[in-house]
């Protein structure tokens, strides 16, 4: 199993929570004590939303864990949709309480998911994770609707590689998650489901 714990707070937030510490402290000065409780109440808002909260990855290398925290609104296949070729894909609603951040489904490397748009018309707008496992499996991780400050942030390169549900961005405003996988992976979600990124399997790859 691995631990995927770094610190209460994910690095991401430290501007915010300096900017934020910064008005409490001016506000307070000039407008005094309950003029300064709502933006403390807003510092409070950011270590909820940056938080970087204990994830246990399950012991299963061919498990496709969430990368987000939500609630599962659709599992289905798909065919030649933004992707071309055959897909399983589970799309998940992010919860306004989960953690802000995004974790990977597999172990792979990290490749670019616009050569799998090409020729589609919003194809450069795309916005997401391409990762192929040393078995070759494909798992895109898309975040579709999310544009300029809006999407998800990532802080990985192409090339590099990642382990199972390690962290790879932070969602910034993004509301909703659709993972497409191998039609022979095994579905283990519902709609209607609770996901927790890294640590809740959507679905378990299949190889002989």
């Amino acid at each position: 199993m691995t631990n995927n714990h770094r610190s209460f707070v994910v690095v991401e937030a430290l501007p915010w929570l300096v900017a934020a510490a910064v008005i409490v402290n001016v506000v307070y000065r000039f407008w005094g004590f309950w003029w300064a409780i709502l933006p403390a109440l807003l510092i409070v808002w950011l270590f909820l939303l940056f938080r970087d909260p204990h994830r246990t990855v399950p012991p299963l290398p061919l498990a496709l864990v969430s990368p987000v925290d939500g609630r599962v609104i659709a599992t289905d296949p798909v065919q030649d949709t933004v992707l071309p070729g055959s897909w399983n894909r589970v799309v998940i609603q992010v919860s306004h309480l989960g953690a802000y951040t995004v974790r990977a489904p597999i172990e792979g490397k990290i490749l670019d998911v616009r050569d799998r748009t090409r020729g589609w018309s919003g194809g450069d707008e795309v916005k997401g994770l391409w990762l192929t496992s040393e078995e070759q499996d494909d798992v895109v991780v898309l975040f579709p609707g999310s544009r300029w400050w809006f999407s998800p942030k990532a802080f990985v390169g192409y090339g590099e590689r990642l382990g199972q549900g390690q962290r790879f961005a932070y969602l910034r405003l993004a509301r909703r998650a659709e993972v497409y996988f191998p039609p022979s992976a095994q579905v283990r979600v519902q709609v209607g489901d609770r996901v927790a990124a890294g640590a809740d399997v959507l679905a378990e790859l299949v190889h002989d």
